[in-house]
C-alpha cells in the first residue's frame, strides 16, 4: 500500500468518524406524579375528599371532565427516554415512553 493510498483510507476514516454522531433523548410531559406519595395518597378517604383537597393535595389535574354525576381528575404524567446513533451507513434509534396516571371520581354533593 503506498503513501498516498494510507492518507487517503486515513482521511475517509476521519470523514466518517466526524460525521457520525450519537444522541440521547429525555423528555418529561405532564404534572409530577404526587399522587406516589403515600403521605399524600393516605389523606384521600373515598366519599369524604372533596375536589378543593384533591387540587392541594396533587395540585391541578391535566384534565377535568364534567359529568352529569360529578367531575373526574384526570393527571398524567408522560416520561419519554432513548437513544441512538446516525452514521454514515447505519442509523438506529430507541425509545421507551412510560406513562404514569391518577384518575379520581368525584361526586356531586347533594343537600
Amino acid at each position: 500500500m503506498t503513501m498516498n493510498n494510507m492518507k487517503n483510507l486515513l482521511f475517509m476514516g476521519m470523514v466518517a468518524l466526524f460525521l457520525s454522531s450519537c444522541f440521547t433523548v429525555s423528555d418529561q410531559q405532564g404534572v409530577d406524579n404526587l399522587w406516589r406519595e403515600e403521605s399524600r395518597a393516605q389523606n384521600i378517604s373515598e366519599g369524604k375528599t372533596t375536589q378543593n383537597e384533591i387540587i392541594k393535595l396533587f395540585g391541578p389535574p391535566s384534565q377535568i371532565i364534567n359529568l352529569d354525576t360529578g367531575s373526574v381528575f384526570y393527571y398524567l404524567l408522560q416520561e419519554k427516554r432513548g437513544k441512538g446513533a446516525f452514521l454514515l451507513i447505519y442509523n438506529f434509534k430507541t425509545e421507551r415512553v412510560n406513562y404514569d396516571r391518577a384518575i379520581f371520581f368525584l361526586t356531586k354533593m347533594v343537600c
